[in-house]
């Protein structure tokens, strides 16, 4: 949010009304929030979901943020290890409790947070509360919404064990998906912000629905997507927004989401209203779209963007995940699997414009004898088609402890390529080497979103991508070649600590036999490697 953000709004007597309904269903069907087993949220009259204004103290000069930046960037080495990156046992993490020498665990993950005392805003005394321990708990309490990970990246010492025989907590808890995920609220003079938290690496999706027939609106609609779990949570606001929101933002890495809609009138609220949520578990939910465009990409594929019905969903796809959409065809209705366009994948800083997109964007690559892309292709502007809420298996988890991945796509199989890359440049933890795309065609006139690839080549250096044709070619970055161990043996030439450790593929049936076949002969585990099935 911006500097205009209002502080924390003061509890009040004024109660959310006890007999108001709950706000009509997210959908007429698998959406409806039940009314048994009910999940309920106790709706806070504060500005802050949990109650717990942070207590600040005046630094001493010389200890501003920006001066702790500027520390980090010295490059003093503020772990104590020498910068080695190591597990930590809880009785390791005991011994690190003083002032002098102080350790603490977030998350799964622990920060020499020694340099930091003098920097940290609610006070040495408080920081030493969660110093040789796991400060998880409290670290929720108290400021969840803080970037820890950007914050004390230069003090991480390793991920934290259960015991001595290595057991990692790095996983969030049990059945993680199932649990709601944490809601917060904050405000500005003109804009109203919900906050969901799920878990790291939760790589969370999200829908946003508008409920009611008039508008402005005071009836709201969210779905959480964590891994196969929806989560539904409506709203009955005390006073009117703007639809459709202002902005849906989601960070596959932290798990948080952000949706921040206009208020119809500016000035200050003393509570949003209620709330409530559901853990409503695997949705066969279809939403309806309408076609806003179709337009010829090559000379065998096509750009196809789909709209919301009226504009009431707004939808944001998990990383890697894909949608089916569904067509009639020949009296029977068929589905097929398509990876949507990130919003993001162009060069710059943000994972997502601010702008509303209500829109979902495909690549689709054209066959004669293909009845549902042979459908689409024909299809006209403003028909209505129904598409699935997203799916997927990849948990982006998997690539965490990842420095150096290889992508290996062909032909249509670049779509699910592309929602990767920007996010694995900008993670903050366990910062990136290198992504290396390799991307298989049979001429140059079958390369997709070529240009913008060129794009990205020139925004991040740790980035790569060489094209491959069955034609030879003059075009720089362009090469002839076939899928197999003799064209990859090449890049597992380096050490160990610099060899490619994970492999994405996608593409024909063929091309992915053929890479795993031989990434396994190059020594690649299973564990290592995912296909993306087309």
């Amino acid at each position: 949010m911006s500097d205009a953000t209002l502080e924390t709004a003061t509890q009040n007597d004024e109660k959310p009304p006890s007999s108001s309904p709950i706000v009509a269903p997210l959908s007429a069907s698998s959406l409806q929030l039940p009314t048994t087993a009910q999940q309920k949220l106790s709706a806070p009259s504060s500005g802050s979901a949990t109650g717990n204004p942070r207590n600040k103290c005046a630094l001493k000069p010389g200890y501003s943020l920006m001066s702790w930046v500027r520390l980090c960037n010295s490059g003093v080495d503020l772990t104590g290890t020498g910068g080695r990156i190591e597990p930590v046992t809880r009785e390791e993490l005991a011994q690190h409790n003083r002032v002098d020498d102080a350790w603490v665990a977030i998350r799964g993950r622990v920060f020499n947070v020694t340099h930091y005392m003098d920097f940290h805003p609610g006070g040495v005394d408080e920081l030493m509360r969660g110093v040789g321990r796991d400060a998880t708990k409290l670290f929720e309490e108290i400021h969840a919404w803080v970037n820890y990970p950007q914050l004390l990246n230069k003090c991480y010492i390793g991920q934290l064990k259960d015991n001595a025989s290595g057991t990692s907590i790095l996983a969030p808890p049990s059945s993680p998906a199932n649990v709601l995920p944490r809601f917060d609220w904050t405000q500005t003079f003109d804009d109203l912000s919900f906050r969901f938290q799920t878990y790291r690496w939760s790589n969370p999706g999200v829908f946003v629905q508008h409920s009611a027939a008039e508008e402005p609106t005071k009836k709201l609609e969210i779905a959480v997507q964590v891994e196969e779990v929806w989560h539904g949570f409506g709203f009955e606001l005390c006073r009117e927004v703007l639809w459709p929101p202002k902005a849906v933002l989601t960070n596959p890495e932290t798990g948080k989401i952000e949706v921040v809609f206009a208020k119809y009138m500016s000035g200050p609220w003393t509570k949003y209203g209620n709330h409530v949520g559901t853990v409503l578990g695997t949705l066969s939910e279809l939403l309806k779209y309408e076609v806003h465009s179709r337009e010829d990409f090559n000379h065998d594929s096509f750009q196809l963007n789909l709209q919301s019905l009226k504009q009431e969903v707004v939808l944001r796809v998990p990383i890697g995940s894909h949608v089916n959409i569904e067509v009639p065809h020949n009296g029977e209705v068929l589905q097929r699997s398509y990876t949507p366009l990130p919003y993001s994948y162009l060069p710059g800083p943000n994972r997502e414009p601010m702008a509303t997109k209500n829109d979902v964007k495909f690549l689709i690559k054209y066959y004669e004898k293909g009845a549902v892309s042979k459908e689409l292709h024909e299809i006209s502007t403003g028909t209505l088609v129904k598409m699935t809420v997203p799916r997927g298996s990849f948990k982006l988890s998997e690539l965490e402890k990842h420095r150096n991945i290889l992508l290996l796509a062909a032909g249509s199989g670049i779509t699910p390529m592309l929602s990767f890359i920007k996010p694995l440049l900008l993670r903050e933890a366990n910062r990136i080497e290198r992504v290396h795309l390799m991307y298989f065609n049979k001429k140059i006139a079958d390369i997709w979103q070529k240009n913008e690839l060129k794009l990205l080549l020139k925004w991040d250096e740790r980035f790569t991508c060489v094209h491959y044709t069955s034609e030879a070619g003059e075009e720089e970055q362009l090469q002839v070649g076939r899928i197999g161990e003799e064209l990859l043996a090449p890049l597992f030439k380096e050490k160990d600590g610099e060899r490619f450790s994970y492999a994405l593929i996608c593409g024909p049936t063929g091309f992915n036999t053929a890479a795993v076949d031989a990434l396994t002969a190059l020594k690649m585990k299973t564990e290592q490697i995912h296909v993306f099935q087309g």
